[in-house]
């Protein structure tokens, strides 16, 4: 099973819950609410994937990872990832260096919660920054 929802009230993060077992169908079902999620407001959106409870991996983990990587939306923010196992940043590791473009908005891994809430936080601060300059 997959949760998705918004992680604060401002609606500027959502996160994605991974309970298992999960499947890639269930990842790809979440796509129409993430898609109403970001049209729902015209401001940055950053993901938290939360993997603590959901560490298994369903089979063809690189084809959908491949996939699930290839969807961007000029709002996506930075992508944190909890729980991640050793499989999982092999994988990530695999995806960048077969998709360099893609290193910039690679998935960064956070120990728990609020350490991923406290990345967000200075990385939106950093962004407001560079905004701020233009």
């Amino acid at each position: 099973m997959i949760l998705l929802d918004w992680d604060n009230p401002q609606r500027t993060i959502i996160r994605y819950t991974f309970e298992d077992p999960w499947t890639w169908e269930d990842y790809y079902a979440t796509n129409i609410k993430r898609d109403q999620m970001f049209s729902s407001t015209d401001q940055v959106i950053d993901i938290i994937l939360d993997f603590r409870l959901g560490k298994h991996i369903p089979a063809q983990a690189v084809t959908h990872f491949r996939k699930a990587a290839s969807w961007d939306s000029p709002q996506r923010g930075v992508v944190i990832v909890i729980g991640v196992n050793v499989i999982l940043q092999a994988l990530a590791n695999i995806m960048i260096n077969v998709y360099p473009q893609a290193a910039s908005k690679a998935p960064r891994p956070a120990k728990d919660l609020a350490d991923a809430r406290r990345m967000i936080r200075e990385i939106r601060l950093k962004r407001e920054k560079v905004h701020s300059k233009s």
